[in-house]
């Protein structure tokens, strides 16, 4: 149904190349990665996203992908 769309999170910037857009969500919501480099991030398993409802859209933050800074 929808499994060749790609999902972008919105206003992301991209860390490795700096582009403004072109970061995008795998469809298991593990990895994020940018369309313009080679730039690839794993999700942390620590990472606390509760499960939305499936009518609710989720919401990410580039910050879940990042290691926590003590």
């Amino acid at each position: 149904m929808t499994k060749n769309f790609i999902r972008f999170i919105a206003g992301a910037v991209c860390p490795s190349c700096k582009e403004l857009d072109k970061i995008a969500i795998t469809p298991d919501d593990q990895t994020i990665y940018c369309l313009s480099c080679d730039f690839k991030e794993h999700k942390l398993l620590e990472s606390t996203i509760s499960k939305a409802k499936s009518s609710e859209p989720q919401v990410f933050n580039i910050e879940d992908f990042r290691l926590k800074k003590s």
